[in-house]
């Protein structure tokens, strides 16, 4: 269990290192093409006081209750049942839990979510995200594939 907290905790730090210099170097609303030639990735600062691509916008408070809570269910349900878990579910809830902390943190601290990667063609472009959101997505992914792994 300790590996898999030191992930996660690299992880969050990663992640507020980011966006601690997304504030510092990049205006609010400024977009920075990555490769000027090709508009595939940018460096785009936005923030988000709803949830998953920006819906229910000014809720910032609700979302941190919520997530609050949601952390502190997850936290006690892993230290109860870290010996019944296999190991590729404690790391992808530890990561799952360190990109909550993360988000929670930036509600916390900064009144909102700090997105900044940004990635389409032209005008197709999928919601920025950051590197908690990637977490919780990749915690996700992780867990379902371990489910269905021990189903067949």
């Amino acid at each position: 269990m300790k590996k898999s907290v030191i992930t996660a905790v690299i992880l969050f730090i990663a992640d507020q290192i980011t966006k601690f210099l997304i504030g510092a170097f990049a205006a609010y609303g400024s977009s920075i093409k990555i490769i000027p030639f090709f508009d595939f990735f940018n460096i785009t600062h936005v923030r988000n006081t709803g949830i998953a691509f920006s819906f229910f916008q000014e809720k910032n408070f609700l979302f941190l209750i919520f997530t609050a809570a949601l952390l502190l269910f997850f936290c006690v349900w892993l230290y109860k049942n870290r010996n019944a878990v296999s190991k590729l579910q404690r790391y992808a809830f530890c990561i799952v839990i360190s990109g909550g902390f993360g988000n929670l943190t930036d509600r916390i601290f900064r009144g909102a979510v700090v997105d900044f990667l940004d990635f389409g063609i032209n005008a197709l472009r999928w919601p920025a995200f950051n590197i908690a959101d990637s977490c919780i997505c990749i915690g996700v992914f992780l867990i379902m594939i371990d489910i269905f792994k021990k189903r067949q």
